[in-house]
């Protein structure tokens, strides 16, 4: 049981990834994809190119970090609790 909080967020989140169920796995990544889609619509109505999400990516990299470390956590929890 102690194994399941060995390693780091991102190389637990793709041994759930490949070993759940294809299905639950499509409709979480689905999910997030949307999410992406809508702030990416939001970016381009607001002027936000790509040099700025660059730039913002650049000088915040704790907070991409940390935030990267919340979606790992929080997809791995949503696919486990799904594929029981």
């Amino acid at each position: 049981m102690e194994e399941i909080f060995e390693g780091n967020a991102r190389d637990k989140f793709f041994d759930i990834l490949f070993h759940a169920d294809r299905a639950v796995v499509s409709n979480e990544l689905d999910k997030i994809f949307e999410i992406f889609v809508a702030m990416r619509e939001i970016c381009d109505e607001n002027g936000f190119d790509e040099v700025s999400l660059q730039n913002f990516i650049a000088n915040n990299t704790d907070k991409i970090y940390n935030g990267l470390n919340d979606i790992y956590i929080g997809l791995s929890g949503e696919i486990l609790s799904q594929n029981e």
